[in-house]
This record gives structure tokens, sequence and C-alpha cells, in this order.
């Protein structure tokens, strides 16, 4: 007897949250439900509307299609884009969202040499963006060092497709950092230059 009074009482409180999420359109499948519109219509009007029903079948429509765009471009993404590709996103997406506070603990916590290294960092990854690499070159690369492409968890070496996009990156930033350092002047013998007023 109790455990009918417990499965008709779950059955309510799921009927309750499924009527209060009805669904009110789909992409592709994927349900949009009348608490997403909700919270969307929300946000958007700052609090001022809270429930879409009070909105014009017009204003219904062009925000169903905001939900729809937002939820398939979602779907299709994270279809879409690999595993590991994906934890890459997350902390990106984590830095961004709490970019205010990060930048604060950063300025605190970061010695002056790992600020200085952050900044040449970036810096030489924007540069060396526009310095072209061959698919031979990195072929080559990936050839020669086959050992440090070794999965730890398999011990297989990793598909060339995988690690093509680290290789390209640091072949560029090579060619980046080589023509670079042709403009710099060592002086061997510092102790024999002139000092500069």
């Amino acid at each position: 007897m109790k455990n009918w009074s417990k499965n008709i009482i779950l059955g309510l409180i799921l009927a309750g949250s499924m009527g209060y999420a009805k669904v009110i359109a789909t992409v592709n499948g994927y349900p949009i439900t009348s608490s997403e519109a909700n919270a969307y219509i929300k946000m958007v009007s700052h609090g001022k509307v809270t429930n879409y029903t009070k909105l014009s079948p017009k204003d219904r429509k062009r925000l169903i299609n905001a939900l729809a765009t937002d939820k398939f471009v979602m779907k299709e993404a994270n279809r879409e884009v690999k595993k590991n590709q994906k934890k890459l996103l997350y902390v990106d997406y984590y830095v961004k969202k709490h970019f205010k506070e990060l930048m604060k603990k950063a300025n605190k916590e970061l010695s002056k040499k790992e600020k200085e290294a952050a900044v040449a960092d970036a810096w030489v990854r924007k540069k060396s963006a526009r310095y072209k690499v061959s698919e031979d070159e990195m072929k080559k690369v990936y050839r020669k060092n086959k050992k440090l492409f070794v999965n730890k968890k398999t011990g297989k070496v990793v598909p060339y497709s995988r690690i093509k996009p680290i290789i390209k990156m640091q072949l560029q930033q090579k060619k980046f950092v080589d023509n670079l350092m042709k403009h710099a002047k060592i002086n061997y013998n510092p102790s024999t230059a002139k000092k500069k007023k």
C-alpha cells in the first residue's frame, strides 16, 4: 500500500513538472520547452515579462525562432566537436564567464616573469598564425618524432590527423621566432661592449 501511494505521489510530481515544462516547438526533433521560453523572455525583457504566453502570436513565433536557432546550433556543435576539443572549449568558456574575478586573482598571484611570459606566449601565437606551413613539413616532423606522439594509456602512436594542428602551430611559431631572431643582436662578450649613457 505504501509503495502504491509513493508511485502516485511520484507520478503527480512528474506530471506537474512535465506540465510546467511542456514542449511548445521542436527543431530537428530537439524539443523547445515552455520553461526555456519563459527563461529566455525573462532574460531579454529584464524581468518585465516572465511568461511567453503573454506575447503576441507574432512575438511568440520570433521567440521560438530565436530559441530554435540557439538550440540547433548548440546541439549540432556538441554533436560534431570532438571530446578532446570540448575540454579546451569548457576551459575557455569558464575563463570568459569568470574573467573579472580571475583577472584580479591572476594580477595578485602571478609573478612579474609569469605575466611577461603570458604576454609573450599570446603575442607569438598571434604573430605566428600568418606563417605558412606545408603538409610535407608537418609530415616530416611527425615521422621524425613519432616516439613523442605515443598515447600513454594505449601505448599506440597518435594518428597524424590528431597531432597535425599541434605540429602546425609549433612550426609556425618556430618560423616566426627564427625570423624575429634575425633582427636580434647578441653580444657574446658584454664586458668589452661600450656602456650606453
